[in-house]
């Protein structure tokens, strides 16, 4: 559990920051210290979010759609409120855990947070030049076109339950192995 080293992992950086005078330990110094806060943010966020997956109306809303699209929709909506799509994969992950949703429907809140993870680049753009807005909108276009494709061969193909498959008694990690294979073909794309 990284969460649990990360105060260590960030104190180590700063240390490499504030007693070292070299320009390379500075910088690696800050690159420790960035992942160590990262990770402690993450946590913190993920204990934030813990009431969320006792909401029945959450679990409802997440989990009882017949329409993918409606899917997308909430996973994109609810990953943009939180601006984390790490707190809104680990929840969605915990709900497949407990048995709320399957693979089958948890792809497309899944797609959906991939879209939604899109709103902090799109609030950063705002009053930048026409590089940073052109950077959100390849950003954006990027989840939204891999989206429609994985959407569209998960409803014409076994992909979900190939995926499935990997590893069948852990819906966390298959949620996981999803995820990561939209974002590498996605990206090969």
């Amino acid at each position: 559990n990284v969460s649990e080293i990360a105060p260590l992992i960030a104190f180590a950086g700063v240390v490499l920051i504030v007693f070292l005078k070299n320009p390379k330990f500075h910088y690696f110094g800050s690159i420790i210290a960035g992942l160590g806060i990262l990770f402690i943010g993450m946590d913190m966020m993920s204990t934030a979010m813990e009431p969320l997956r006792e909401s029945e109306t959450f679990i409802s809303l997440i989990t009882n759609f017949s329409n993918p699209v409606i899917g997308i929709l909430v996973g994109a909506v609810f990953t943009a409120i939180i601006q984390s799509s790490s707190a809104s994969v680990g929840i969605l992950q915990a709900l497949a855990r407990s048995g709320l949703i399957g693979l089958d429907g948890a792809v497309f809140v899944l797609f959906g947070q991939n879209i939604g993870t899109c709103i902090t680049a799109v609030l950063a753009s705002i009053g930048t030049g026409r590089e940073a807005k052109q950077t959100t909108i390849i950003h954006l276009s990027f989840n939204i076109i891999g989206t429609i494709i994985f959407t569209t061969v998960c409803l014409l193909t076994p992909l979900t339950t190939i995926v499935a498959g990997w590893s069948p008694d852990n819906a966390a990690q298959q949620i996981a192995n999803m995820h990561t294979l939209f974002n590498v073909v996605t990206t090969l794309l």
